[in-house]
């Protein structure tokens, strides 16, 4: 049984345990769908994913190119939804825990960060996606470590445990609806904080948390910038 397939999964949105069980050549095709679709369900967004690489033998791989866009067929200019673009993700594990119950992340690194939100009298839409998402985590959330096969029977999924998850510089931008004025802020490399350096979970739980943990920092950089600009 392929134990680098699920890791795979907590590059953000992911389910883990759907692709412990695929070979090897269909891999990255399922996990670019199950992130397309995950995502979608989390965000009420569409999201799409340009390409997914997962090289077993190096224990690491790369998702390239995800964006979350509005739901709505539309054009990005002139909508007031928000979107989010990564240009890359990247995931490094190590290889010697591999075949041990807990399995060792050793960096999730987010390349090419850039968020646009829109603000009105009434809210800042980033709040309102970050709302959506937390809505939406306990219908995604597994019930069970424990996942049955047609062909395997009852399967343990494996626990990971994140060592850091690295933001690189990305871009912020804010558009004030009232008037079109536009406010960009450089964002600065920094570390997410998630409960799972010292404690092990699954893959879905951590990528989900992840998400999560991404859109909160994001809000609070909207939050201070449009305070900032405001006074």
């Amino acid at each position: 049984m392929n134990k680098f397939a699920p890791i795979a999964f907590v590059l953000l949105l992911s389910c883990g345990a759907a692709l412990w069980f695929l070979a090897s050549d269909s891999l990255n095709f399922h996990i670019k769908n199950q992130l397309q679709n995950i995502g979608s369900q989390l965000s009420q967004q569409n999201v799409n994913v340009e390409n997914v690489t997962m090289r077993g033998y190096q224990s690491s791989g790369t998702i390239t190119n995800l964006v979350f866009s509005p739901s709505q067929p539309t054009n990005l200019k002139t909508t007031t939804q928000p979107t989010l673009s990564i240009a890359s993700i990247d995931l490094v594990i190590d290889r010697d825990t591999l075949s041990e119950e807990v399995i060792i992340i050793d960096s999730i690194t987010i390349n090419g960060l850039n968020a646009l939100f829109h603000i009105n009298r009434d809210s800042l839409n980033a709040e309102t996606l970050l709302s959506t998402v937390q809505k939406n985590i306990p219908q995604l959330t597994m019930p069970t470590s424990v996942i049955e096969h047609e062909q395997q029977g009852k399967v343990a999924l494996p626990l990971l445990q994140v060592t850091k998850v690295i933001v690189n510089a990305g871009v912020l931008q804010i558009v004030n609806d009232e008037n079109g004025q536009t406010i960009t802020k450089t964002l600065p490399h920094f570390e997410l904080v998630t409960a799972h350096k010292e404690t092990a979970s699954q893959g879905q739980t951590i990528g989900v948390e992840v998400f999560e943990q991404l859109l909160v920092f994001l809000n609070n950089q909207a939050s201070k910038l449009q305070i900032t600009k405001t006074l």
